[in-house]
């Protein structure tokens, strides 16, 4: 017996061709080994085993992937729905209150479903931000303020705090505590639905609070004792700029000198406090007296520049409507009743500081303009001018 050497066909010995393929096999004596078939052929184990160990590579690579992308696909739907109940939450989604701190919100003076006054509005929010900012002195020269039944708040559809514009929604109002604080309500005739947000010249805006979450925070903490006093102590001031005029900045004046005023002590007191401040700056302020103009070293005469050019704050480049009055009688927005100039040792260098009754607030102007067709001002950044300052302006006559 042989074996047909191509296709392996199984022959008699003595045949001479394969009956199947047709080949010779008349040299073929020797018995070989039944060839097999290629797609018999058993690949080698470990050929077997990398093939083994490349797929389940794939199908872990193709399970990873699947994880991966419903990672994604959560994580894109927890954000849509993040978004989604941001939005609900500021618009229609319903309040959830505690009873009890509602109830005693109520006795202190929240009233969730009718119109609260700006001044019982005040004392919660003025409450509140004693129990935020406590570390603040800006607000901690507020809290004295409302103690002592000095405070003054005066409100505006928009103002500039600091490098910040700030203009409150449709139906809301934009509170000024002080040129660098305030806080905005959204909704002035709805408190249940209304928020707050309290605004800095240094930061900006905070993150806003639901009133009558604000309200039931302040019912449950040690401040909801002070929240009538505030309210009863605290001086609320309308303003409109849009529908401003002549006779509404007159009335309002004439409302606002009965608050602050400025007589010869107090100028005493600041001219002591300027001639302290400038001996630790190293520097030599003169006072305007009265008598003779009182020139920089810019060539600025003042107070006769008021009525010669057009001064205009810094940051905004608005021009703003400043003179010389220390009686606070005339309509000006910016009321001055005090200049104190230091010039420099070269060129036209010179602080100047203007110091200012606005809208029944303190505050310290300074003018260091070299040049341009305007005088450029602005709020100083001298923690120990402004407090001076607000210190005397606010202290009482007999003081």
């Amino acid at each position: 017996m042989k074996y047909c050497p191509k296709c392996g066909n199984r022959l008699d010995a003595n045949a001479k061709y394969c009956d199947k393929c047709g080949t010779d096999v008349s040299n073929v004596n020797k018995k070989p080994n039944r060839p097999v078939p290629i797609s018999q052929i058993k690949k080698p184990a470990s050929v077997s085993v990398s093939n083994q160990l490349s797929a389940k590579r794939s199908r872990i690579r193709r399970n990873c992937l699947i994880v991966a992308a419903c990672v994604v696909l959560l994580a894109a739907g927890g954000v849509v729905f993040f978004t989604l109940q941001s939005e609900n939450a500021s618009n229609s989604l319903p309040f959830v209150t505690h009873n009890k701190s509602e109830k005693m919100a109520e006795k202190i003076g929240y009233s969730p479903n009718k119109k609260m006054s700006s001044k019982n509005m005040a004392g919660f929010t003025i409450a509140y931000a004693h129990m935020h900012f406590q570390d603040d002195p800006d607000w901690d020269e507020v809290f004295d303020k409302a103690e002592n039944g000095d405070l003054n708040i005066a409100s505006y559809p928009e103002y500039t705090f600091g490098d910040y514009d700030v203009k409150a929604p449709a139906g809301g109002i934009v509170y000024v505590v002080s040129p660098d604080i305030g806080y905005v309500v959204s909704d002035v005739d709805h408190p249940n639905k209304a928020q707050v947000t309290f605004v800095n010249s240094q930061k900006g805006a905070e993150k806003p609070v639901y009133f009558h979450a604000l309200a039931q925070k302040v019912a449950s903490g040690a401040q909801k004792n002070d929240v009538q006093s505030y309210s009863k102590n605290v001086v609320v001031s309308d303003h409109d700029d849009s529908t401003k005029d002549s006779s509404t900045d007159t009335k309002q004046n004439s409302v606002d000198s009965k608050s602050l005023s400025w007589n010869d002590t107090k100028e005493e007191k600041l001219a002591d406090f300027m001639d302290d401040f400038g001996n630790k700056m190293d520097q030599d302020y003169v006072e305007y007296t009265g008598d003779e103009p009182l020139k920089t070293i810019a060539g600025e005469k003042y107070p006769n520049i008021f009525d010669d050019e057009d001064f205009e704050l810094i940051g905004n480049n608005k021009k703003i409507n400043i003179g010389w009055d220390p009686e606070l009688k005339k309509d000006y927005d910016y009321h001055v009743v005090s200049i104190f100039n230091s010039d420099g040792d070269g060129g036209e260098e010179h602080i100047t500081y203007l110091f200012c009754i606005h809208d029944n607030q303190p505050i310290a102007l300074v003018d260091q303009t070299t040049n341009g067709n305007a005088i450029k001002v602005k709020e100083t950044a001298n923690q120990d001018v402004r407090k001076g300052f607000a210190k005397i302006a606010t202290s009482s006559d007999d003081d």
